[in-house]
């Protein structure tokens, strides 16, 4: 009876105490929360992927910075969130925040703005091989009809118009005659020529000009000089060398070397010209690769600007008379330009 009596008695003061169930919540969900920050704190290895085939190199970005929470803060965010879940009555909700909490915990870097794509340029005819294309004909096309053809008998060469009513040619064209017939290109005539008398004036041998006055009313060649600083270059020839008046055929070549030698007469090695050099008694020489036949002797040397530089005379020989590929000759413009005004006055400038 008295353990009864004992029993009641510990149960009636055990219900007079008042028992703090919130407490008891609140550090049971302390201590899953922590439990589960640890969870997160302790790293997963990471499972080895495949080693992928190296790529190109992408050009490196800037990188975002990233500013990290302290520890404290951490642990006080998670705490808080999972007191307040647990308060709700539901103490296994707490573990399902934790991965919601990840992106308020590690700050996610500011996406970077996406490049606009540019349009591909089309792709344009690169200008220089387009006008290269048509080089030869349109200097042909432009000055054909300053290129006339000399008749002598039943030879034939090629002179052209330097200045207003006068034509320069060779002096081995003209030979000694006084009269020579001149051919002039005339679209208007049913020939597609017009011939006219043209008197020869003075010569030089050893430059191997001769100067023709002629009426024709054609706009002369614009002229200058070369040096050996203009090897290289492309030059164009235009002459009679088809035997065909009104119609001259052209080629076209390289300044192969610009020389100054004692004549025109005689293969001579020579020395360098330079643009200014004094000439004297010597004569300035181009030597160049475009194709010149017999017929266009006395035709014009044209560089790709449409200057007249030269006069053509011949090529080169070797002994017994080979002709040597590559080595045809003109007369510098810079020789012409030294007896010109002498040969209009009918001098003959071969000793000069």
């Amino acid at each position: 009876m008295k353990k009864i009596i004992l029993l009641l008695l510990l149960f009636i003061v055990s219900c007079s105490e008042k028992i703090d169930i919130e407490a008891t919540i609140d550090a049971r969900a302390q201590k899953i929360a922590e439990y589960n920050i640890s969870k997160i704190n302790t790293p997963t290895p990471p499972t080895p992927q495949p080693i992928s085939t190296a790529q190109p190199t992408a050009t490196p970005q800037p990188t975002p910075t990233i500013v990290p929470l302290q520890a404290d803060e951490i642990k006080k965010i998670a705490i808080n969130e999972a007191i307040e879940i647990a308060k709700k009555g539901d103490m296994f909700l707490a573990e399902e925040l934790i991965p919601e909490m990840i992106p308020i915990l590690v700050p996610i870097p500011t996406p970077q703005p996406t490049a606009t794509p540019q349009p591909t340029p089309t792709p344009q005819p690169l200008e220089f091989l387009a006008q290269r294309k048509d080089a030869g004909n349109d200097i042909y096309k432009n000055n054909k009809n300053k290129v006339v053809m000399i008749s002598i008998g039943n030879s034939t060469g090629t002179g052209w118009v330097i200045e207003d009513d006068w034509v320069i040619s060779n002096e081995h064209v003209v030979g000694t005659n006084k009269y020579v017939l001149v051919f002039i290109p005339d679209s208007n005539s049913v020939s597609g020529f017009t011939s006219i008398q043209g008197t020869v004036y003075g010569v030089d041998k050893k430059r191997d000009l001769a100067a023709i006055k002629v009426i024709h009313g054609i706009e002369p060649f614009k002229k200058k000089p070369v040096d050996v600083q203009d090897i290289g270059k492309e030059v164009f020839t235009i002459g009679y060398s088809a035997g065909n008046a009104g119609i001259p055929s052209s080629h076209s070549g390289i300044i192969s070397y610009v020389k100054t030698t004692e004549t025109t007469l005689e293969f001579d090695k020579g020395v360098s010209y330079y643009r200014g050099d004094e000439l004297g008694k010597d004569v300035s020489i181009i030597v160049f690769d475009a194709a010149a036949d017999p017929g266009d002797s006395g035709g014009p040397i044209i560089d790709s600007e449409g200057f007249a530089i030269g006069i053509i005379y011949g090529f080169l020989e070797q002994t017994g008379g080979k002709r040597t590929t590559g080595q045809q000759m003109g007369t510098n413009y810079a020789s012409i330009n030294e007896v010109w005004d002498d040969l209009k006055e009918g001098k003959d400038t071969t000793f000069r």
